[in-house]
């Protein structure tokens, strides 16, 4: 699953940090010390120099690089997955859980169908793995907007910008009115986000359905698929639409810490007194 922080890597770190080089030039230095033939060091130095110019551009050592990259890449994604699942509600888990279990279950039957190359179903495997760090991922965003509405009053917020709508009509002092609008403008930034948030859960629940249900289904399909399209189509889809709620999933994230800051700016509570009769109307 494309992930875009994801960056390549530095080849000519990578190439000056390379076990074998560090290594040789380790053992070069002390040689030198030992035996006190500066040459040696200054050789080691010279072929260090070569390395370093050269070797970050050879193909082969770009693409061991990279492959290094993308497994620790994967091992911190599902070290964060890991601990992502250990804070989920249980029914949450559960699902999880099944999910995981499935994947394994449709593993072992693809190696054991003769349609698949070894390759063609390494790849497949692995969009399933990342389906299921997806599913968790979207789980924990769905807690943590669900956790965060809970904390809200949709309707006492809309009561509150119906109030200021009011005093910036009725109000006799300009100063009340301007602070009646900043009040109003901070409390439609806060409807508005929250209707973000709604909309993103709905999404985020819509797709983990979606993703449980396909999943199950290519267990189904899983011994008698004749053809890898039929599972590279299923699971592209799958991959696209689960990218696209994690996009969400990141802006919900950062409505989280936006709204959290938007109170209003001023305690105008209510409207202003009507004209003529000394009483507040409510």
């Amino acid at each position: 699953m494309a992930d875009d922080s994801f960056k390549g890597p530095n080849y000519l770190k990578a190439a000056f940090a390379n076990a074998y080089n560090l290594s040789l030039l380790t053992g070069a230095v002390v040689a030198a010390a030992a035996t006190g033939d500066w040459l040696i060091a200054a050789g080691a130095g010279a072929l260090e120099a070569l390395w370093l110019a050269f070797g970050p551009d050879l193909k082969p050592f770009q693409r061991a690089v990279r492959e290094d990259a993308r497994k620790e890449k994967e091992k911190a994604d599902r070290a964060r997955v890991d601990e992502l699942v250990k804070d989920l509600p249980e029914r949450e888990w559960q699902r999880a859980k099944a999910l995981d279990e499935t994947r394994r279950e449709i593993e072992r039957d693809m190696q054991h169908n003769p349609t698949f190359q070894v390759m063609v179903l390494q790849t497949e495997l692995d969009k399933l793995v990342s389906l299921h760090q997806g599913f968790v991922r979207l789980a924990y965003s769905c807690m943590r907007s669900e956790n965060y509405l809970q904390m809200l009053d949709m309707n006492e917020l809309k009561r509150q910008l119906e109030s200021q709508k009011l005093v910036m009509e009725r109000a006799p002092d300009e100063a009340v009115k301007e602070l009646a609008r900043k009040n109003a403008a901070v409390l439609e930034k806060r409807v508005a986000a929250i209707q973000d948030i709604q909309n993103f859960l709905a999404r985020a629940r819509g797709q983990m359905n979606l993703i449980e249900n396909t999943v199950r289904l290519l267990r189904d399909q899983a011994l008698t698929m004749t053809s890898p399209a039929q599972l590279t189509e299923q699971l592209d889809d799958l991959v696209s639409g689960v990218e696209a709620i994690q996009q969400s999933a990141r802006d919900a994230e950062a409505l989280f810490s936006s709204t959290s800051g938007l109170v209003p700016v001023a305690p105008v509570e209510g409207e202003p007194p009507a004209r003529g009769d000394g009483q507040r109307v409510r």
